[in-house]
């Protein structure tokens, strides 16, 4: 198993994350939030993957700085985090403010 060592100054903990779709894989930044109910991607990435978050038919009620959204709901194959997989992660699709130094939420 993989080993990380927390830095307690640190703001974030970001960690490397493996994403797959059926052909295809991304990795990225992720901010490990503990309060979050669902993995968190951009578009853009669930798009690469392979996924139509446009058409999903799932969404789920989202509480963001700007008010309540409803968002796509997909499925990831799976995922790879400090030597560990899982698969069949649901992962909510939504953008996170540009300046926010990560690519999704953990």
């Amino acid at each position: 198993m993989a080993k990380y060592k927390i830095d307690p100054e640190a703001p974030l903990i970001v960690l490397s994350v493996t994403m797959r779709g059926e052909d295809i894989e991304k990795k990225l930044d992720m901010a490990l939030d503990t309060g979050a109910t669902h993995t968190t991607i951009p578009w853009e990435v669930a798009e690469v993957l392979g996924y139509e978050p446009a058409v999903s038919e799932d969404r789920v009620t989202m509480v963001t700085a700007s008010g309540v959204e409803r968002v796509p709901l997909i499925t990831l194959k799976s995922i790879s985090v400090l030597g560990k997989d899982a698969d069949n992660i649901q992962t909510i699709v939504h953008n996170l403010p540009e300046k926010s130094y990560v690519d999704g939420l953990l």
